[in-house]
């Protein structure tokens, strides 16, 4: 890992599903090579009062926003079309590539799947993905990419917490526009 990542973001939780056993919830990311991005979420809090599941074997998977989930959505150039990337303690992850807002979802098969390796302590779990991008990353378009960092945090309770590094107005909506804060 390089000693200062290209870019440190800090999540917030939603209004409306406010989480007080997280404590800190951030993401540094970073190029290994063109078109490879690494990303590594912290997560600071009670870990007794998160589930994360078991760590298993690599893979691919559905649905893995319905638990802790740590995601990465981007948007090459002034395309309406983005990706978007989910990644799961118990290192499942999944790739889509959407045509325009929540349309035209397609799931990518990847040459290279991310590689993902997770760390645990009681008040703190890390996953560090190194994911090669779906998308030519030397393109000009590439090269002006937005990027939206999220994650959805299960409490014990089976409740559901979303957190971004920018929250739209409204309800809790990782796809939409105003999340894609930040340039890649």
């Amino acid at each position: 890992m390089p000693e200062k990542p290209a870019h440190q973001i800090f999540l917030s939780a939603h209004p409306s599903t406010p989480c007080d056993s997280v404590q800190r919830l951030d993401v540094r990311l970073w190029f290994q090579s063109p078109g490879v991005v690494t990303l590594c979420y912290t997560l600071r809090g009670d870990m007794s009062r998160i589930r994360v599941g078991v760590e298993g074997a690599s893979g691919s998977a559905d649905g893995l926003w319905k638990h802790t989930c740590f995601e990465a959505f981007m948007r090459p150039g002034d395309s309406a079309g983005y990706y978007e990337f989910n990644f799961a303690p118990t290192r499942q992850w999944a790739v889509y590539r959407f045509d325009s807002y929540r349309q035209g979802m397609t799931p990518m098969e990847l040459a290279n799947p991310p590689v993902i390796s997770t760390s645990r302590t009681p008040d703190q779990i890390e996953l560090q993905v190194t994911v090669p991008l779906p998308f030519n990353a030397d393109s000009g378009a590439a090269r002006r990419t937005k990027l939206a960092v999220t994650a959805v945090i299960e409490e014990e309770s089976g409740r559901l917490c979303y957190w971004s590094g920018r929250h739209p107005q409204g309800k809790p909506d990782f796809h939409h526009s105003d999340g894609f804060a930040f340039d890649l």
